[in-house]
């Protein structure tokens, strides 16, 4: 066969799944509002206030798919958004490299600095498309002033924006490490870029992060004109879109009878984007055997592959399941069992409600099952409950919906792996089921909502 690209599937299993996905599907209206508020900014030469993008979801959503997607507009012909993508690290330790690379995108077509990346080598970016690693260390002899950029205010001084050639998107990955309530440099820095008042460059920013991360922005004093967009598993169109791109892509050869059975391979992934790479990499594993040879008709037997797949999955719930979690597992279960028998009456438990639910089964168990209790990592005061919560936020155990500000699981399968690990005797799951039939009895006896016992 071919048109078979065993070299390039090759290279997609080797590269890892922080890599650009060969397909983009399922977050095309985020996509084109980042691109378009970009150029909005670059058409009028300033972005306006409030011109800031949150992208948040549990581990494993494709925040960093999106990052990357970006980076594969900013490659085609024409003016396109050019992005920056840094960590909060590179913000709070390196602004002025941080800037200077802001000046160098904006002020270079990217023939010229793409050049510019080559020459300087891997002190300037790990990879083309976009400086993404900074230990930048560049040449400003051709700029406007030689020195560097300490602060926007001379990024602007330096290269005023109607010097501009590119607009610029500077993104900052794993946002939720900001700390909150921070009035330093670099939250200045951020405030700047956000509010757009003093400083008039065509700079878009974007945060991405886990599913709290509108929340640590917002405690950063970054609030008015906020976007945020909250992503979780793609739906059955898109993940369709997904499987049959990956299989053109790679010019897999997929008969009219193996249509059924590639789908039915990708059910268990319930549309997680990091659960369809699990299952893309071992299906591609099968598939660069020499007698399979990219093609699917040739697969006799799929349970190696299903196999393989479910390995990924479990390993990666095992990931997720952190040391502290697994000090409490009878606690991670209930909090997991309680949000899936509200949600089977029609219920949704907010962040409050879910405080007062832990609580109660700490008192209910007197301390005297270390699995019922917060693990001492989260302290003994007051908060102790909430950074808990967080913590399973964090984790992807607990997720944010911002329209009912309730709290789900993202992941179906990752909730019945929490509950299946509790390991319940038969009284717990007695007595948890008669908690949580009292109040869903009272909770719907109080117009949905039941007065917080905390």
């Amino acid at each position: 066969m071919s048109g078979f690209k065993r070299q390039e599937l090759v290279h997609f299993i080797t590269d890892g799944s922080k890599a650009s996905p060969p397909v983009f599907a399922g977050r095309e209206m985020i996509l084109d509002e980042i691109l378009t508020t970009s150029v909005r900014a670059f058409e009028r030469g300033s972005a306006p206030a409030g011109n800031t993008i949150v992208i948040q979801g549990a581990p494993g959503a494709g925040k960093t798919s999106i990052l990357k997607e970006i980076e594969n507009q900013s490659q085609k012909a024409g003016m396109q958004p050019r992005p920056l993508i840094v960590s909060p690290a590179d913000i709070k330790n390196n602004r002025t490299e941080v800037l200077k690379a802001i000046a160098v995108i904006a002020s270079k077509p990217q023939a010229d600095w793409l050049t510019m990346i080559k020459r300087t080598g891997a002190n300037v970016a790990r990879r083309t498309g976009s400086v993404s690693f900074l230990s930048l260390s560049i040449d400003f002899a051709n700029m406007v002033r030689a020195d560097a950029p300490h602060t926007l205010y001379d990024l602007q001084q330096m290269l005023p924006a109607e010097k501009w050639v590119n607009p610029v998107i500077l993104a900052i990955d794993e946002a939720q490490r900001f700390s909150e309530y921070t009035t330093n440099d670099h939250a200045e820095l951020l405030h700047y870029i956000h509010d757009a008042q003093q400083i008039h460059l065509p700079l878009t920013l974007v945060f991405a992060g886990l599913g709290d991360t509108e929340n640590h922005v917002n405690a950063m004093g970054i609030t008015n004109g906020v976007f945020a967009h909250t992503i979780g598993a793609l739906t059955l169109r898109e993940s369709t879109e997904v499987i049959d791109g990956f299989c053109t892509h790679f010019g897999i050869n997929v008969s009219t009878a193996q249509h059924e059975p590639l789908h039915d391979f990708f059910i268990s992934t319930e549309g997680w984007p990091r659960h369809i790479y699990w299952a893309q990499k071992s299906l591609a594993e099968v598939l660069i055997h020499p007698d399979i040879h990219g093609d699917l008709s040739k697969i006799a037997d799929w349970s190696a592959a299903e196999q393989r797949r479910d390995q990924y999955r479990l390993g990666y719930y095992n990931n997720r399941n952190s040391t502290a979690m697994k000090r409490a597992p009878k606690l991670v279960g209930a909090v997991q069992q309680a949000i899936m028998t509200y949600a089977d009456n029609g219920l949704m438990l907010d962040f409050a409600q879910i405080g007062d639910l832990i609580d109660h089964f700490i008192r209910s168990d007197d301390g005297k099952n270390r699995a019922w209790r917060t693990p001492d990592i989260f302290g003994t005061d007051q908060s102790v409950v909430d950074r808990f919560i967080e913590h399973l936020i964090h984790q992807g155990a607990l997720a944010h919906d911002p329209n009912t500000q309730s709290y789900q699981c993202p992941i179906p399968s990752f909730q019945s792996y929490l509950i299946h690990h509790a390991r319940f005797t038969s009284d717990e799951k007695q007595q948890l089921q008669e908690k949580l039939a009292a109040d869903i009895a009272a909770l719907k006896g109080h117009n949905g909502r039941k007065p917080s016992e905390r």
